[in-house]
C-alpha cells in the first residue's frame, strides 16, 4: 500500500475533520490499552450525537499506512459498552458492599483534594505515594506531579510490567549490540519496501516467543513483517502455541515451555562447531 497517493487523498483528505456521508471523520493518533506502544494514526467516525460508530486506519500515515490491530478496530464496542465506567462514582455503603452513587466531576475532584490535604496535614506528605504502571511517556510527569502537588518524593513502579519484559530486552540489546535495536522492515525509510533500492528484504526472520501481529511491542508493527513475507522473507517461529505467524512459517519449532535456553545453546553449538560465525561482525 502506498500512502499519500491521489486515491487516499481523495477519500482521506489531509484535514483533522471532514464529513463522510452522515458521519464526521476525525483524524488523530491512538494508544489503545492494554499495553500499546505504537501510537498509530486512526480515523474516528462519529454520528451527530458524538457516538463513535467505527474506526479505520489512516492510509496517509507513513507509520501504519492504514493498518490497525484489533484493539483499535474494536474501540466502538469498548467505548459504547453498557458496563463501561463513564462517570465518577462514590461509595454509598461500607467498604466491600459494592454500593455506589454517581457524583459530578466537581464533587469528585473536591473529595479527592479534601482527602489528600487531610493526609498531608495529619501524616505528612511522605504518607502519599504515587504508583504508576508501564507509564509510556508520562512516567517523568507523574514523578514531578508527586513532588509539586503532594510535597513528597515517594513514587513506586509497583506492578510495572516493564520489569519483566521491557527491562530484560533493553539490557540484552545493550549487552549484545551496545544500543537498543529493532529489525529493519523499511519502516524508518521514506520510500518503503520495493520503492527503496537500498533496502534489502530479510531472507529469514526468527520470531522467538512473540506474536508481533498481536502484541506490536516496542513501536514495532507486526504488519511490517507481513509485508516482508509477501516479498519472500521466510519465517522460523519458536513458540509453544500455533499462532497465525507460526502457521505461515517455514519452520514452527514447538518448544515445551521453559526449554528456550536448551534450544539457544544447541543453536550456538552448531554455529560455533561448524564455524558459521560472522567473524567480521564479531570482531
Amino acid at each position: 500500500m502506498e500512502y499519500n497517493n491521489e486515491y487516499n487523498m481523495d477519500l482521506y483528505p489531509k484535514q483533522l475533520h471532514w464529513k463522510e456521508g452522515d458521519l464526521t471523520a476525525t483524524r488523530t493518533t491512538m494508544w489503545s490499552g492494554p499495553g500499546c506502544h505504537e501510537g498509530c494514526q486512526i480515523i474516528f467516525y462519529t454520528d451527530d450525537d458524538g457516538k463513535l460508530v467505527k474506526t479505520e486506519g489512516d492510509p496517509n500515515s507513513p507509520f501504519n499506512q492504514g493498518r490497525l490491530c484489533m484493539r483499535c478496530l474494536e474501540l466502538p464496542e469498548l467505548v459504547n459498552h453498557e458496563d463501561r465506567l463513564k462517570y465518577p462514582m462514590k461509595r454509598a455503603g461500607e467498604r466491600g458492599e459494592d454500593k455506589w452513587e454517581r457524583v459530578s466531576w466537581d464533587e469528585a475532584y473536591s473529595l479527592i483534594e479534601e482527602k489528600v490535604r487531610q493526609f498531608q496535614k495529619e501524616s505528612g506528605p511522605e504518607s502519599i505515594i504515587s504508583m504508576i504502571g508501564t507509564g509510556r511517556n508520562v512516567s517523568q510527569v507523574i514523578a514531578h506531579n508527586q513532588y509539586a502537588n503532594f510535597g513528597g518524593p515517594d513514587l513506586t513502579l509497583c506492578f510495572l510490567s516493564g520489569d519483566s519484559c521491557m527491562l530484560p530486552r533493553t539490557a540484552l540489546c545493550y549487552v549484545v549490540m551496545g544500543n537498543q535495536w529493532v529489525a529493519d522492515m523499511s519502516q524508518f525509510r521514506e520510500a518503503r519496501y520495493d520503492n527503496d533500492p537500498e533496502w534489502k528484504i530479510p531472507e529469514c526472520v526468527v520470531l522467538w516467543g512473540t506474536n508481533p501481529v498481536v502484541c506490536n511491542s516496542d513501536a514495532f508493527l507486526g504488519h511490517w513483517i507481513v509485508e516482508a513475507m509477501k516479498r519472500g522473507s521466510e519465517l522460523i517461529t519458536i513458540d509453544p502455541q500455533l499462532t497465525w505467524m507460526a502457521a505461515k512459517s517455514k519452520y514452527w519449532l514447538r518448544l515445551r515451555p521453559g526449554t528456550d535456553a536448551a534450544l539457544a545453546l544447541g543453536m550456538m553449538n552448531v554455529i560455533i562447531g561448524e564455524d558459521l560465525v560472522d567473524h567480521d561482525f564479531i570482531d
